[in-house]
């Protein structure tokens, strides 16, 4: 048993924590980091591996480790890749963002409404999960996702819980939108 002042100062340890108000149970450590390679062009016909390995650009967010992959400015994108787009990516739903986002959102067990209040973003997002499961919670119903499941999420409020003792992982794509002017 670990006791914490804080309930949610757990992440900072590396771990989650399922938590009651007095106490914390100490669940599974944090999933490894996802491995990621980048290719482009070289030369008339060839390739070559512009980055190959773990990324370091991730945050832990409400108690999710947020690890961004990749960005892009404007659709359609630039084949011209001189530089890792992953390295300076930033929060996909920040404020004057117009691009594409690829990341990855580890969400701890026992994450609630408290962790991620529901929400919308002007974004249409593609979502995998890959490993663990989660409930995609609506304004008017819930449906669990696991493993192999895809959503395809246009703008919608919404909210994620994990009611299971794993993490769940999602790769997300995020392409900024445009609502629809009111009738």
């Amino acid at each position: 048993m670990v006791k914490l002042k804080k309930p949610r100062q757990a992440m900072l340890l590396g771990c989650a924590f399922l938590v009651s108000p007095f106490q914390a149970v100490l669940a599974e450590p944090l999933p490894p980091e996802v491995r990621r390679i980048v290719t482009v062009p070289f030369g008339e016909d060839g390739s070559r591996v512009l980055a190959d390995g773990t990324s370091d650009n991730s945050r832990v967010l409400n108690g999710s480790r947020i690890t961004r992959l990749w960005e892009t400015g404007e659709l359609p994108v630039s084949l011209h890749v001189m530089e890792d787009a992953g390295a300076l990516a930033g929060n996909a739903y920040r404020e004057g963002f117009v691009g594409t986002s690829l990341y990855v959102a580890d969400i701890p067990p026992g994450s609630d409404l408290s962790d991620v209040p529901m929400h919308a973003q002007d974004s249409l997002d593609y979502i995998a999960i890959l490993e663990g499961e989660i409930d995609l919670i609506l304004p008017d119903e819930t449906l669990t996702m696991k493993a192999g499941d895809v959503l395809v999420q246009a703008g919608n409020v919404h909210s994620w819980i994990n009611r299971t003792d794993r993490y769940c992982r999602m790769l997300v794509v995020v392409l900024t939108g445009v609502r629809p002017p009111d009738p």
